[in-house]
């Protein structure tokens, strides 16, 4: 199976309750947990690609944007490439994964979109 790659750019990650807020979600039901579960897939175990360039790769490639093009096969407007942190999500939860019957993941975007230009400077 073709591992499909969601990259987030983002100028901050938002806390949790702030991401149950944008969701429209309560904490403490079963939507919460469900929505906890991709709250830690979008934010914890994802791959901060700026960081990792800083630390591994900066040697290597002298531009940030050659390290995405050759090491990820993802290229970015510089808007998005200027952002202070550029995650990678390995592997989607089924409820946001389209080839496994998800559906929430347009209406996390939209609110992520939303939420960051509000953040952005």
């Amino acid at each position: 199976m073709k591992e499909r790659k969601l990259i987030l750019p983002l100028p901050t990650i938002p806390s949790q309750s702030e991401f149950f807020e944008m969701m429209s979600i309560k904490p403490g039901g079963l939507a919460a947990q469900l929505v906890q579960d991709v709250y830690k897939v979008l934010f914890i175990y994802s791959v901060d690609l700026k960081a990792e360039y800083r630390r591994y790769y900066s040697v290597e490639y002298d531009q940030f944007s050659d390290y995405l093009k050759l090491c990820h096969g993802v290229r970015m407007p510089e808007a998005d490439e200027n952002q202070t942190y550029i995650l990678h999500v390995g592997r989607l939860p089924q409820m946001l994964d389209s080839e496994q019957g998800g559906t929430y993941l347009k209406p996390v975007m939209a609110a992520l979109r939303n939420w960051r230009s509000s953040h952005e400077a």
